[in-house]
């Protein structure tokens, strides 16, 4: 099993390619909240996977992931669960949306993908996700204990939320790209 996952993230750069779109989408989500009311901003913020993961999957073509993916048999079915998990707190979105507690929607989204990226762990057999989901979850944190509004984060801390998700993310992926490399 070991040597099946070690192929499966060498061929996917253990997820590089996710990592720098979503990298791109968070980041263009955080400079949104700065320019665009909170509500249409919490609306890209809440469909930028939309744009992310074709993007992504583009990316893991142009490298030959797809014509070189292992025969991943059962493993399959976990990859999907996992990639699904983050769906669960869409209920939850809708509702802050309904709400119109915009600025809380890239807290709540991003510590869900933080919770998601743990499984990846195991996945790409590196200890590196862990860190990354830890250091988004303490990104998340300090921002929201620092820049938040009366009543709950402002659009400002909204905007930091997505660039510290975003860039992380982008760092993370720039570390894997090279250590697959080496």
């Amino acid at each position: 099993m070991e040597e099946l996952l070690q192929q499966l993230a060498d061929v996917n750069y253990s997820g590089a390619p996710f990592l720098i779109a979503y990298g791109i989408t968070w980041n263009i989500c955080g400079w949104m909240w700065l320019r665009f009311d909170s509500r249409t901003a919490s609306l890209a913020t809440l469909f930028q996977g939309m744009f992310a993961l074709p993007l992504a999957l583009g990316i893991m073509f142009s490298v030959g992931a797809f014509e070189n993916r292992p025969d991943t048999g059962i493993v399959d079915e976990l990859v999907i669960i996992i990639a699904m998990s983050q769906l669960l707190v869409i209920p939850l979105l809708i509702a802050i949306f309904i709400r119109s507690d915009f600025p809380l929607i890239p807290f709540v989204f991003s510590a869900a993908g933080a919770v998601h990226f743990l499984m990846y762990t195991w996945l790409y057999q590196t200890f590196s996700y862990l860190v990354m989901a830890v250091l988004i979850a303490v990104a998340l944190a300090i921002v929201y204990g620092i820049k938040r509004g009366g009543s709950g984060p402002s659009s400002a801390a909204a905007s930091s939320a997505c660039f510290a998700t975003g860039i992380l993310l982008l760092l993370h992926a720039v570390y894997l790209v090279i250590s697959h490399m080496v």
